[in-house]
């Protein structure tokens, strides 16, 4: 029985009878609404891949900016060592003092307090 109802089914598509009951013309709002809400699925579906794009493009940026960061901060802690430091400062006639610093008290400030 099943059988038989899908083959008159198939046979109405096929042969053009289905609209000539007028089922189709009917029903035109609700398929315009099945429509609508596939060009929406399709619409949503392009959407999403533009932001996955967009992502993965801010993606690659960032990872690109950390490893220039992280090259920077490499020189940077090459170039901040005190043997360093002291190798480029020694043409100024700037040396590594070796002694302690000591306080000087001014008497004048000591009587104030």
């Amino acid at each position: 029985m099943q059988k038989g109802i899908r083959m008159t089914i198939f046979k109405e598509i096929f042969s053009g009878d289905l609209f000539k009951k007028g089922l189709v013309i009917n029903n035109t709002p609700f398929l315009a609404y099945v429509t609508f809400l596939m060009i929406l699925y399709v619409a949503y579906g392009y959407h999403v891949d533009n932001v996955v794009m967009k992502i993965s493009k801010e993606s690659k940026k960032g990872e690109k900016l950390y490893s220039e960061r992280q090259s920077a901060l490499e020189l940077y802690d090459k170039e901040s060592l005190q043997s360093k430091v002291v190798k480029e400062t020694e043409k100024w006639g700037l040396y590594e003092s070796i002694d302690p610093p000591i306080v000087i008290h001014n008497k004048n400030s000591d009587n104030e307090k």
